[in-house]
């Protein structure tokens, strides 16, 4: 008798099974709380230090975001497509905006009419707006009218930054999206980093809006902080590690385009002793930067100069220049404008010079590229956002290939340093190499 064929239900089911008893050995073998929409619940899942785990957590929301969506169903997803994430949004909106979040205490709970009196929110209102929240996991209904937090909301409660995640959703994300259609028709095929969704719903660039509005992008800043300490993003001290930085020959300079105040120049310094590093940017960061790096400690081998990226390159072979390194640059601007980046930086460069990219690479369309829908669905998001915010782009392997080439023949891919070293970005080495030689 041929045993029953397991069905897509039941296979999502077994592997859920299966990574979940994963995690919970990994929780209880490193004596780590246990996950909980309790208010003390740990606000982060586990280390992603830990490859298996980490893969396995990976695999675990991949299974149940598939076993739900079979188990809703074609129809009645499309049918209540983006309802409950439209008006959670517009939930959370209110509620941070009336500080309701700083108003419920984190120990018990609190009335609907004492929260409504503190908080200035109609006491008939705020329930509603609650209700909301409470149904996706932020705050409880302990009894009747009687809040309280969970872990989620609490971190809206306690920092600040988190609130400021909201506020950029429902601020500026929403009103850009609303002009997608609008962008499209009105710029197909612009490179000009005006010809955005955003320039249509606020009149202005992103950059130039919040230097017009300086508590926009104090709020902004505050977003940027959140989005990039979590699991998403490489911390500089990650980039430090995953790149052959200690292959470098002794005394090399790393030039860090773009640099900001020096916050990967830093974490590779004082990884690598025997490097030198030069961090490029606007001017009005260098009283900034030399403070950033004196607390660091490598303010004797780190060094910031003024320097606008599209101007001819200062810094050369000549020089001792070993790396050009650029971090989250590329993905700020469309093609036509990397390679005005880029073509100064080539005409610096010699044959021992690299230039190092840090940056997404976008999944390959290739059937066979096994790459989970967890991850892909937050990098396809990042692309688009780019995309309404900049007109620029995140870009796959070979989309860098090809726009290094664009830029100069002989600039070919030599190295990519990308999981389980990084989580999100992926480090790509380019080098000049001579065709004929090569040949």
């Amino acid at each position: 008798m041929s045993a029953t064929p397991r069905t897509p239900l039941s296979q999502l089911a077994d592997e859920i099974a299966s990574n979940a008893a994963i995690l919970a050995d990994y929780i209880k073998a490193n004596e780590l709380p246990q996950p909980s929409f309790d208010v003390d619940g740990p606000l982060q899942f586990i280390p992603t230090d830990d490859e298996k785990a980490s893969a396995a957590r990976t695999a675990l929301i991949d299974a149940s975001r598939a076993l739900h969506t079979l188990a809703v169903g074609p129809k009645e997803t499309t049918r209540y497509f983006c309802y409950n994430e439209l008006y959670l949004l517009g939930a959370m909106q209110v509620l941070c905006h009336f500080s309701v979040p700083q108003n419920v205490p984190t120990e018990g709970g609190i009335g609907v009419s004492e929260l409504a009196l503190k908080t200035g929110l109609s006491e008939s209102l705020l329930p509603r707006f609650l209700r909301m929240a409470a149904a996706n996991f932020y705050f409880v209904e302990r009894e009747p009218g009687v809040f309280a937090h969970t872990a989620w909301s609490k971190t809206l409660a306690m920092d600040e930054n988190m609130r400021a995640c909201v506020w950029f959703r429902y601020a500026e994300m929403l009103p850009t999206v609303a002009k997608f259609v609008d962008m499209v028709e009105a710029y197909p095929n612009s490179a000009e980093p005006q010809d955005t969704a955003f320039h249509l719903a606020f009149g202005d660039t992103f950059f130039g809006f919040k230097e017009k509005h300086p508590d926009n992008m104090l709020r902004f800043g505050q977003f940027i902080k959140a989005f990039s300490e979590g699991d998403a993003q490489d911390s500089a001290e990650s980039v430090a590690h995953a790149y052959a930085w200690e292959k470098l020959p002794q005394g090399s300079l790393v030039v860090d385009v773009g640099g900001g105040i020096g916050h990967v120049s830093a974490a590779v310094a004082q990884a690598h002793p025997h490097l030198r590093f030069q961090i490029q940017d606007f001017g009005d960061l260098a009283d900034e930067a030399a403070s950033f790096l004196k607390s660091r400690g490598v303010a004797d081998r780190v060094q910031f100069r003024a320097h606008n990226f599209f101007d001819a390159q200062p810094a050369s072979e000549e020089g001792g220049v070993t790396v050009f390194f650029l971090r989250n640059i590329m993905h700020n601007w469309s093609d036509a404008y990397c390679r005005r980046i880029l073509k100064p930086i080539v005409a610096a460069m010699g044959p021992e010079s690299r230039l190092l990219v840090c940056d997404i690479i976008l999944p390959s369309i290739e059937p066979d590229a096994a790459y989970p829908k967890a991850q892909e669905t937050f990098v396809r998001a990042v692309d688009l956002t780019m995309q309404a915010f900049m007109n620029a782009k995140e870009r796959a392997y070979d989309d860098w290939r090809q726009l290094f080439a664009s830029v100069d023949g002989r600039l070919c891919i030599t190295n990519v340093v990308g999981k389980p070293k990084l989580k999100r970005d992926g480090l790509i080495e380019t080098r000049l190499v001579d065709m004929d030689l090569a040949n």
